[in-house]
């Protein structure tokens, strides 16, 4: 999903790793089923279809359309936690083979080794980052989600379909250390961030983090770890914002002094070093 999507502006990410609550696999179904409740109802007109490739090499596929029709063959599939899976929304076409995705995806991929799990969704939101309600419903989505999972890390970004974080981007910092260090340092920060229970702890836990002022909510998952929402919108989340959030996470975050990163001509981080602060 490094490639920007010109139809879909907000992307929703999470990591999961050895130390998830739960089977991987399930976590994984539970992300698409979620997904298909609340950011792609059944009253939206949208057709779907999802793809599974169960290892690396390829092999056995399973494709499948109108995935909520067809949602048990699909979550079959997710459960083994398969290297790759993909669904996609679409606007209806008269013709079956012709289509734009043009309402959101969703993604599950296995890093090299299966150590960790990715998980994203995209969607197109425009004029609703602006919402409060839209926007509480996509942190619903994450901690319903997520509540089971005590996931490594997680995210919620405007604009920005990269993989790597901002943060990784401009410290120079390779996405495979930072996965692995995840439960010791945290990745980055954004308009809404998932912070792993170790973190969390060493954080002073929810009621320290909401003490900062820096959130507009501080979220437990049943199964650990925090999710921090910055602002009550997408739109909200403004340089006073993002500042507020770094100084309240900094005491967690990788040291060094934020650089130029050629393909972020404007990341969203604060040019300070998180050890100084």
């Amino acid at each position: 999903m490094d490639d920007e999507s010109p139809s879909t502006d907000v992307t929703l990410w999470a990591t999961l790793d050895e130390h998830a609550a739960g089977p991987r696999g399930d976590l994984l179904a539970h992300w698409f089923r979620t997904a298909l409740d609340r950011l792609f109802p059944a009253d939206a007109e949208a057709d779907s279809y999802a793809l599974v490739t169960q290892s690396i090499s390829g092999g056995h596929e399973i494709r499948v359309r109108d995935v909520r029709a067809n949602w048990q063959v699909l979550a079959d599939a997710l459960r083994p936690l398969p290297f790759y899976a993909a669904a996609g929304f679409h606007e209806p076409s008269e013709d079956a083979d012709s289509w734009v995705d043009v309402v959101g995806r969703l993604g599950g991929t296995q890093t090299s080794g299966g150590g960790h799990t990715e998980l994203s969704a995209d969607l197109r939101a425009g004029d609703r980052i602006a919402d409060p309600a839209f926007c509480a419903g996509l942190v619903d989505f994450l901690a319903v989600a997520l509540d089971g999972a005590n996931p490594a890390f997680a995210r919620v970004d405007h604009l920005n379909f990269h993989e790597s974080t901002d943060l990784e981007a401009t410290l120079r910092r390779a996405r495979r250390k930072s996965r692995r260090e995840s439960r010791t340092l945290l990745r980055g920060y954004s308009w809404v961030t998932g912070v792993p229970a170790e973190l969390a702890a060493r954080l002073g836990g929810a009621r320290s983090l909401a003490a900062t002022g820096a959130f507009h909510d501080v979220r437990e998952l049943t199964g650990g770890g925090l999710l921090l929402q910055a602002s009550d919108t997408l739109a909200g989340y403004d340089e006073r914002s993002m500042h507020a959030v770094f100084r309240a996470l900094a005491p967690v975050l990788p040291p060094g002094m934020p650089g130029r990163a050629p393909a972020r001509p404007d990341p969203r981080v604060v040019f300070e070093d998180a050890a100084e602060v």
